[in-house]
């Protein structure tokens, strides 16, 4: 890679927001996953990136805190009223104070993200126009396609998002649901997003949106206000972890490996 190239992407810090509150699987960020905590899986998985500059997770628990300093990991301390993850991140950023070009926000329920994909999703947003970026796979089950925790994305020919869902999108009309998966190729979201500097001030003064109250997904509101999010499709096995179903196959998957 061209050395001046090398050096623009590498102007980005990667941010974990974590909170230990989480609504559906309370503490997962610290629950044991096959000898480690969910967390620490991520946090090792990302340090393996060339191009990150620094990598710090946020949180408001003093519990994580404590963890993320045993294990060796930068932390900053933040308030507790965010709404988002992103929200969180922001926040981090601007309190660190650092001039970086590109920041990751990468969910600290992604045990089994590395380096070389989170490489490659700062890669293809800086190769771009894009001012949001974030990683996609094809959904490869019927049970992940009808999960609503399982977060749906459609997309243009240009590869920016049409739209997100908990709903499987599109609609078959006249084929049987259980052959939805054989008959079209169905992209599920990994909640990993890559912001250049400048989008920020903009992002942050949207406020919250319909469509995104009724999904519950922090990118609607984005999509609602006209902003445009680059999808970079990622071949790499992962799996989020929201529910104690998650949790089993993440176990299950590294006991294959």
């Amino acid at each position: 890679m061209d050395t001046i190239l090398e050096e623009d992407v590498r102007r980005s810090i990667g941010i974990i927001p974590a909170r230990l509150a989480s609504t559906r699987l309370p503490g997962k960020l610290l629950l044991d996953l096959e000898g480690k905590p969910v967390l620490q899986w991520t946090l090792e998985g990302s340090a393996t990136s060339k191009y990150l500059r620094r990598l710090i997770v946020a949180t408001d628990s003093k519990e994580i805190l404590e963890f993320c300093t045993n294990v060796g990991f930068e932390v900053i301390l933040t308030p507790s009223e965010f709404s988002s993850g992103t929200e969180r991140v922001f926040w981090a950023f601007k309190e660190l104070g650092e001039n970086y070009d590109f920041i990751l926000n990468i969910q600290g329920d992604e045990p089994f993200i590395n380096g070389e994909t989170i490489d490659d999703l700062l890669m293809k947003t800086f190769q771009s126009e894009a001012d949001i970026s974030t990683l996609i796979s094809v959904i490869d089950s019927q049970e992940e396609l009808f999960d609503p925790s399982t977060v749906k994305v459609v997309k243009r020919q240009d590869d920016f998002a049409l739209y997100f869902s908990r709903n499987p999108i599109p609609y078959l009309r006249g084929i049987e649901p259980e052959q939805w998966i054989s008959s079209h190729k169905f992209y599920k979201h990994i909640g990993i997003y890559c912001f250049r500097r400048k989008a920020i001030p903009r992002l942050e003064k949207l406020d919250k949106s319909d469509l995104e109250e009724a999904e519950r997904l922090e990118q609607l509101r984005w999509l609602d206000f006209g902003e445009k999010i680059l999808c970079v499709e990622t071949k790499q096995k992962l799996i989020g972890i929201d529910t104690v179903e998650d949790l089993e196959r993440a176990k299950s998957f590294l006991k294959r490996s």
